[in-house]
């Protein structure tokens, strides 16, 4: 296995209360160290596979270290991204920027403070979004800024406005997850809905052709499904985003979990680690170990998983894709 790109997740602490996230107003949890990233660097190093590095959480932002870490990844040679929900950018604008920082993904769900702000939980985060993209274009303008968003019950019917910020602030992708039901009722989509959220979906669908400066990536441009009774199901609470055959992703991609010194081979694996029956427990090293569950994610990951995100399941079926342009994912 040939893995190009490293998730790290630096810090576990957030600053947002996203209804949808165990991290939610996490304070005092676990910070990589200094010697933890020095040794993963010179690790991945030495397996001369990897290309990129990609910084997320809990808030990467928080983490004192943040801007030292890009910088040390550029002088290994390696390009840079960081996964935020962006409050901190106008406070670290500056730093980012001279940091060599090569890609910014923000977490975005509303056109307004109303429906942003509230589903983070983040009060003034939409607002600090817009100042601290304005001031990183402005210090250095070839940073790609991606936009995240989480579709649902919440936020549907201002998809179309959400689409407009986007391209007015001038965000070079998108990708689009649509909620995972869960047993929290926020992460449901109401049936009674049904018609309404699937016209709203087809609306979307057309909007596209208006916005040609923003690229959806994957699955994101049928992220409710390609099918009518694929979209059905969706907003019925009966439908699993996968790759159409087999995950190729897990090839490709490598997730560190410092405080467990736990390595993965997806980033929604990451999150969900009890549902992979493995033989982890081994004395392999996390490298090996972490190939170990690739092998069995390929085989038995769509029967398993709960769903993968959108731009995950295009690029398990098209890894091409990925190999030719890293900020494509």
């Amino acid at each position: 296995m040939n893995p190009k790109i490293m998730f790290v997740r630096v810090s576990e602490n957030c600053n947002a209360g996203c209804f949808m996230c165990n991290f939610a107003h996490t304070h005092n949890s676990y910070n990589i160290t200094d010697e933890q990233f020095d040794w993963l660097l010179k690790s991945i190093n030495e397996k001369g596979t990897y290309e990129i590095v990609r910084f997320t959480g809990g808030e990467p932002l928080l983490h004192p270290h943040i801007t030292e870490f890009i910088k040390k990844c550029k002088n290994y040679g390696y390009e840079t991204s960081i996964i935020t929900n962006g409050y901190l950018l106008p406070n670290l604008a500056e730093k980012i920027a001279d940091s060599g920082l090569d890609q910014i993904i923000i977490s975005i769900d509303g056109s307004k403070p109303e429906i942003h702000d509230k589903l983070r939980g983040l009060p003034g985060g939409l607002e600090r979004i817009k100042t601290g993209i304005s001031k990183i274009r402005n210090l250095n303008p070839n940073i790609v800024i991606r936009a995240n968003s989480v579709a649902s019950e919440l936020n549907i019917d201002d998809l179309e406005n959400l689409y407009q910020l986007l391209d007015d602030l001038k965000f070079n992708s998108w990708s689009i997850i649509p909620i995972r039901p869960t047993d929290n009722p926020d992460t449901k989509w109401n049936p009674e809905h049904l018609e309404h959220n699937k016209q709203v979906y087809n609306n979307f669908i057309n909007l596209q052709s208006k916005h040609p400066n923003i690229t959806l990536l994957g699955y994101s441009s049928n992220w409710a499904g390609e099918t009518d009774e694929d979209v059905t199901n969706t907003f019925e609470n009966n439908f699993r985003v996968m790759p159409h055959n087999q995950c190729n992703l897990v090839d490709l991609i490598r997730f560190y979990i410092p405080n467990q010194d736990l390595l993965v081979p997806c980033n929604c694996a990451a999150h969900r680690i009890h549902q992979i029956a493995t033989e982890y427990d081994s004395e392999e090293d996390i490298f090996k170990k972490a190939n170990i569950m690739a092998d069995w994610l390929k085989e038995n990951g769509i029967t398993h998983c709960t769903g993968c995100e959108p731009l995950n399941a295009y690029l398990s079926d098209n890894p091409k894709k990925l190999k030719k342009s890293y900020f494509r994912y």
